[in-house]
């Protein structure tokens, strides 16, 4: 693998897993003007003093509760998997195993955040905010580089 193309990897799976952590860590992705809803709490700041709760006081199902947990957790562990495919290939190693891991935590992340938004309550006022962009955003280059990992030749056989 040539080192464009691995410098091209590493700086992807590094975005990927940093926008992963930012949406399910730190990211709200629906504001209700100073309440901010996440895939496992809300926050309510009024007047500089904020307080975090529960998802039960927006009356959502018990499914979109459990697939915000779901989107939590798969948000890290696609994080986590990314990372180590980023040092994988800085190891200089091929990648595939922790690619392919990659692709797979991915595409559960898809799922799991598809089924949070989908399944989200209606809000009077209710917007999208960073959180669901940094999860989009981390969909995208994770599996960008995935799948060039998975796609780079194997060096030829002396």
């Amino acid at each position: 693998m040539s080192m464009s193309r691995r410098v091209v990897i590493i700086t992807t799976a590094i975005a990927a897993a940093a926008c992963f952590l930012l949406a399910v860590q730190g990211g709200w992705w629906w504001t209700i003007g100073e309440v901010g809803v996440g895939p496992v709490s809300t926050q309510r700041c009024f007047g500089g003093d904020c307080q975090r709760g529960t998802l039960a006081w927006t009356g959502g199902s018990e499914v979109w509760a459990r697939a915000g947990v779901a989107t939590w957790a798969a948000g890290m562990v696609a994080g986590l998997v990314l990372v180590a495919l980023a040092g994988a290939v800085a190891a200089r190693r091929a990648g595939k195993l922790a690619a392919a891991v990659a692709l797979i935590a991915t595409m559960t992340a898809i799922v799991a955040g598809g089924v949070f938004v989908t399944q989200r309550p209606a809000l009077p006022g209710l917007e999208l905010a960073r959180g669901t962009w940094f999860y989009a955003a981390a969909i995208v280059a994770a599996l960008l580089a995935a799948v060039t990992t998975l796609r780079a030749r194997a060096p030829a056989a002396p």
